[in-house]
């Protein structure tokens, strides 16, 4: 019984992340097993704050809410080849596959698993890096209109932090699933930040600014009647407010990146 808890003691202190404890919590409480199937979702989002206001735009896939700028980090296709045959990982199907979700980072694998692909995530190349996020930005942005190519053709950011939930279940898809979100900074010229003001006066279905507070409460207006939810409970991730929710990088780096081409 000493060497057990012992050997306790060692796991707990080895285990410095809130995802990495809580996963340890389910597995000594018999909730998961080592075959048990979790789904796992690895994001990056943009922090773009105008005169204290973050800029958000409608959800692609018909959720009706608004989000941050940004998406699911995507892989090559030696690397998903690499995650089939070690980690005998699985596209996750609880939102339909198309053609502009192929190669994402939302995937299911066993539990034995997911401490070692989540090293794998940091370790491999052959993803899409934070050297180059300019792929969701140029996609939700200026391929739908909202911006000018022209005007955003570099994009400098830096990196905020990694933000990990708790290992948990999942009621909307009725599994465990792990989250992750690494959180970036935009840095813009004068005069991109003249075009996010022009796109402040000109009111809009496909984005939106909104105070923290705003955000905190998913857009809920309260004292009204209107208790609809309008923003994603994600958004808040990129709050300076959360900040120490994110675990900060190891160097803070300011990248400068071409919109134009491939990420």
């Amino acid at each position: 019984m000493t060497i057990s808890k012992l050997f306790a003691s060692i796991q707990d202190l080895l285990d410095t992340t809130s995802w990495k404890v809580s996963q340890r919590k389910l597995e000594r409480g018999n909730f998961i097993k080592k075959d048990t199937p979790i789904r796992i979702s690895f994001a990056y989002l943009f922090r773009i704050m105008i005169d204290g206001k973050y800029f958000l735009v409608k959800n692609a896939r018909g959720t009706g809410k608004f989000q941050p700028v940004g998406g699911v980090y995507k892989m090559h296709d030696a690397e998903a080849q690499y995650l089939r045959q070690r980690f005998y990982a699985t596209d996750d199907n609880s939102i339909p596959m198309d053609r502009s979700s192929k190669g994402d980072y939302r995937l299911r694998l066993k539990n034995r698993y997911l401490r070692k692909f989540v090293k794998r995530f940091d370790k491999t190349k052959d993803r899409e890096r934070i050297s180059n996020l300019s792929r969701e930005f140029r996609e939700e942005l200026i391929s739908t209109g909202i911006l000018r190519g022209s005007e955003f053709d570099m994009l400098a950011y830096s990196e905020c932090g990694r933000h990990f939930t708790e290992l948990h279940f999942s009621e909307h898809f009725q599994c465990y699933e792990l989250l992750m979100a690494d959180v970036v900074e935009l840095h813009l010229t004068a005069a991109q930040e003249e075009r996010f003001r022009e796109l402040m006066e000109t009111p809009s279905m496909k984005y939106c600014f909104s105070m923290s507070d705003e955000i905190e409460s998913l857009g809920v207006k309260i004292g009204t009647e209107d208790l609809r939810e309008t923003i994603g409970s994600h958004a808040k991730k990129i709050l300076v407010e959360h900040m120490d929710d994110l675990i900060p990088p190891k160097k803070r780096v300011r990248q400068e990146v071409r919109t134009r081409g491939d990420a």
